[in-house]
């Protein structure tokens, strides 16, 4: 459990993806959606059965600063993808990372 709060305590403020889940409302779940959301997870690893909102991106046009609004070259696209997935992701690289430089790989 403490893995899952520190991912998400350490996520931004980033946008939430096509899903609609930010990272405003995970961090404001009560502690019994937290261990449900810790079951998913853990199934998500067992599984690798992942929901498939979560391989989706919604794509915005971002506006360079100074730049003349009316032609697409300036813009930047950026992806919103899930807070979910993002957070999940987190888990396993905090954990990888723990793992390698523990035994001074990193």
């Amino acid at each position: 459990m403490a893995e899952l709060k520190n991912s998400v305590n350490k996520s931004n403020e980033s946008a939430a993806g096509p899903d609609g889940v930010n990272y405003q409302f995970l961090r404001h779940l009560p502690e019994s959606c937290l261990h449900t959301l810790l079951k998913l997870f853990n199934n998500i690893w067992t599984t690798a059965d992942i929901h498939p909102s979560w391989r989706e991106a919604s794509v915005v046009p971002i506006p360079k600063f100074g730049k003349d609004l009316s032609s697409p070259s300036n813009y930047r696209p950026i992806a919103l993808t899930s807070c979910l997935c993002k957070t999940l992701g987190r888990m396993v690289n905090d954990r990888l990372v723990h793992v390698f430089e523990s035994r001074n790989l990193l």
